[in-house]
């Protein structure tokens, strides 16, 4: 597990890809309660944020391939739990 945190009606940044290495994830976003909840993935480069994926859900997982300094956040209008696993080379 390379991170993992609770956001509770906020944006948060869940995981930034380390100085020199490459990062092969998976982000796991889900409603702590099992309801639906508005959900958005963002992935950015510090400065800018683009939105990766955005809808109302109890559940979504991510793949992504990032590059060093890369940062990903998610907001919600609920309480869900974030989960990022997989391999930094």
């Amino acid at each position: 597990m390379l991170a993992r945190t609770q956001i509770v009606n906020t944006e948060a940044s869940v995981y930034t890809c380390p100085s020199g290495k490459t990062a092969y994830i998976y982000v796991d976003v889900v409603s702590d309660d099992g309801s639906d909840v508005s959900i958005t993935i963002k992935v950015g480069d510090g400065e800018t944020d683009y939105t990766y994926w955005a809808g109302t859900t109890d559940f979504v997982s991510a793949k992504l391939v990032l590059t060093a300094g890369d940062v990903v956040k998610v907001a919600t209008t609920g309480t869900v739990n974030v989960f990022v696993h997989g391999q930094e080379l």
